[in-house]
């Protein structure tokens, strides 16, 4: 896919200074390994791993999972993965980062569904999902669990330990900030049931929030909700740069014709600032964003939108889109030296060089004959202590 001469311009420009460098950050002169979930054509899933270098894709490992999955969270330093089944799963698998082999399934309490995100504490020793109480039909459903880490390696295990309210319905993507000791939630106001499957019970009375909780007690310590207008604005998706300032994707429940931020970031203690791309891309975005992903330089950023089969690409501190590029299906984005990977759900992984606008595919034809799921994780390999 190429891009045309404005676009290039637009993006060089607003990069211009940036560090040149390729994908992710190398380790010891080892290409980082990116994780993914994927389904193929027979309606398996699998986790994999795999590099991406000059001279193409190298499958890592693939290993086969009881059900589609959404995110995978990656504890380097103990040498292990989780992956976090897609909502309303029940499970979480633990693979060996190494190997690829999982070698543990934990499921949660039969009241409890996930959402499909995980994250690690910094110093390693807990982990902390989102979950749905979904026999609460009329209270916060919303819970953040904090889970004890043992062992390393093939010998991980989690330990479920302390459950916090989120203080919303259906929370999504957490964060950790960058003092270590917050965590950021994604309340995206849509209440569900697994009786219901994926079905949205609540359209009219959502009420979406970002939350910050102390990771250790659950105290509340700020909530931010959209505008009444914006009410059915689902906050899914974040990221978090390293002065704390939090981007947001949002996924639409209303009238497809109205024109409503879908892109947001918050600083602590101020209010939300709403973003809205130019009116010819606002409208091509198809009311809906998939992952959000921080460059390198922590201040611009990709909001990919596979509904729309497009990367908008934003300056955090302005606020203003500054360019876009058609990707059939894009959603899966990972921060590299140079851009962004992204992954599509037509099979496709592709390198984006921000400073040029120049877009690499990364064509491997096995890889090509699955459809990757919402995100993108990576791993520095060789950093098991």
């Amino acid at each position: 896919m190429k891009m045309n001469r404005r676009q290039i311009l637009g993006i060089g420009a607003f990069l211009l200074g940036a560090p040149t460098l390729i994908v992710a950050k190398q380790h010891k002169g080892q290409a980082p390994l990116l994780i993914s979930a994927a389904s193929d054509a027979d309606d398996k899933h699998w986790v994999l791993g795999f590099t991406l270098t000059a001279i193409g894709v190298t499958t890592v490992f693939k290993s086969v999972l009881p059900q589609r999955a959404h995110h995978i969270a990656v504890h380097e330093q103990r040498g292990f993965f989780v992956v976090v089944a897609r909502r309303p799963g029940t499970w979480l698998s633990l693979g060996d980062l190494e190997t690829g082999a999982l070698f543990r399934e934990i499921h949660i309490p039969a009241d409890r569904h996930l959402f499909g995100h995980g994250v690690f504490a910094a110093d390693g020793k807990h982990f902390y999902t989102t979950e749905s109480d979904f026999d609460d039909i009329e209270g916060d459903s919303g819970r953040v669990v904090a889970w004890e880490v043992s062992g390393e390696g093939a010998s991980a295990n989690l330990i479920r330990v302390q459950e916090f309210p989120s203080y919303g319905v259906g929370p999504h993507e957490l964060l950790l900030m960058p003092d270590n000791e917050t965590l950021a939630i994604a309340n995206g106001g849509i209440r569900t049931h697994p009786a219901h499957d994926r079905d949205n019970l609540n359209i009219d009375t959502m009420l979406p929030s970002l939350v910050y909780l102390n990771r250790k007690d659950g105290e509340l310590l700020e909530q931010q909700f959209l505008p009444q207008e914006f009410h059915q604005a689902s906050i899914r998706h974040m990221d978090v740069n390293a002065s704390g300032r939090v981007i947001m994707g949002m996924q639409f429940e209303g009238e497809p014709f109205l024109e409503v931020p879908l892109v947001a970031t918050h600083q602590r203690g101020e209010a939300l600032q709403l973003l809205l791309a130019p009116p010819e891309v606002q409208v091509q975005m198809k009311q809906y964003v998939g992952s959000m992903r921080y460059a390198e330089d922590g201040r611009h950023f990709v909001a990919s939108c596979p509904v729309g089969n497009l990367l908008t690409f934003w300056d955090s501190e302005s606020g203003v889109m500054v360019s876009s590029i058609r990707a059939r299906d894009g959603c899966g984005v990972c921060a590299t030296e140079t851009g962004f990977v992204f992954s599509t759900g037509t099979g496709r992984l592709a390198h984006i060089e921000l400073a040029t606008g120049l877009v690499t595919d990364h064509e491997e034809p096995q890889l090509q004959q699955l459809f990757w799921d919402n995100h993108l994780s990576v791993a520095e390999v060789g950093t098991k202590s």
